[in-house]
């Protein structure tokens, strides 16, 4: 999905379901935070293509984690944007929801064309299947998969492709639900709440957005190869768009501090889930691979 599409969405599930623009705009802005793992020009191009970072590497549950630690808000923007990639084809790349557990299964257990692959005995854990490598050489060059295979098919594809019916439906549907909330009739008291809530509210959120407009323009122009022999831009603008979120996370830090508070207020309930969450899931996977002969299956 484009990113207007996801702003938009994002936007419009914030009036929607909260009605406060404040938290909408919120919302809107971790809409944008997935697609920063695509500019990628200060990482490796080989690493990128390699480890296949993008709908990766911020695309998955730890992200959404991160974020809810500096607001709630934010990270179900994250979520939005994750759950809407999520419906595209394998062209697009789909999703990588749990990166980097993921990396851990090395295997399919079957091919693209559904034929038994040779077991690994090293392996006890397997993917059902690989990508199919016919489709994801049609996605975009620095898209592609590239390295070991078999690539296993660790992602979360749909039937959508970027930028078509889906993708264009969500954002003019979007567009409509927020003009209806602001116009429809009986509605318009709902311009109001942009006066209710102070000025400085508005403009903590709003500042969030420049580094990101800023480091997705350093990474746009890069990507899209349209610096030439004025390539040496994107290093100060990649730098103002990290020193711009040092300044935001500094403007917004007593809310951060505020929200760390509640969710760490019964640190033992916490401490307790990271202990057990993570040992159940190893008991699942020991029981499940017990077998020598069955290899167990994601």
């Amino acid at each position: 999905m484009d990113l207007p599409t996801h702003f938009t969405f994002g936007f419009a599930v914030g009036l929607v379901f909260f009605g406060k623009p404040e938290i909408a705009l919120m919302i809107g802005l971790g809409t944008l935070l997935p697609d920063l793992d695509r500019e990628y020009w200060f990482v490796p191009k080989m690493i990128y293509t390699d480890e296949q970072i993008h709908r990766a590497g911020l695309h998955n549950v730890f992200m959404m984690a991160l974020t809810y630690l500096v607001n709630p808000f934010l990270s179900l923007g994250v979520f939005l944007h994750v759950l809407q990639d999520s419906f595209t084809t394998v062209k697009d790349r789909g999703v990588e929801w749990f990166y980097p557990v993921t990396r851990l299964v090395k295997r399919g257990l079957y091919d693209a064309d559904g034929n038994i692959e040779p077991k690994d005995p090293k392996a006890k854990v397997y993917f059902y299947q690989e990508d199919p490598k016919g489709l994801v050489n049609k996605a975009d060059p620095d898209l592609r998969e590239y390295g070991c295979e078999p690539i296993p098919w660790r992602r979360v594809y749909g039937f959508a492709q970027n930028s078509q019916i889906l993708d264009r439906s969500f954002l003019v549907g979007s567009i409509a639900v927020i003009l209806i909330w602001f116009f429809a009739p009986g509605n318009m008291l709902h311009l109001s709440t942009w006066t209710t809530i102070s000025p400085m509210s508005y403009f903590l959120t709003a500042f969030g957005y420049f580094p990101i407009l800023a480091l997705f323009i350093g990474g746009e122009l890069e990507r899209r190869g349209k610096l030439g022999k004025f390539t040496f831009i994107k290093y100060p603008i990649f730098g103002l768009g990290i020193i711009l979120l040092g300044v935001w996370g500094i403007l917004i830090g007593k809310d951060i501090v505020t929200n760390m508070s509640g969710i760490f207020s019964n640190p033992i309930s916490i401490l307790m889930a990271v202990i057990i969450v993570p040992l159940a899931i190893i008991g699942v996977i020991r029981w499940k691979s017990r077998k020598s002969d069955t290899p167990a299956v994601v």
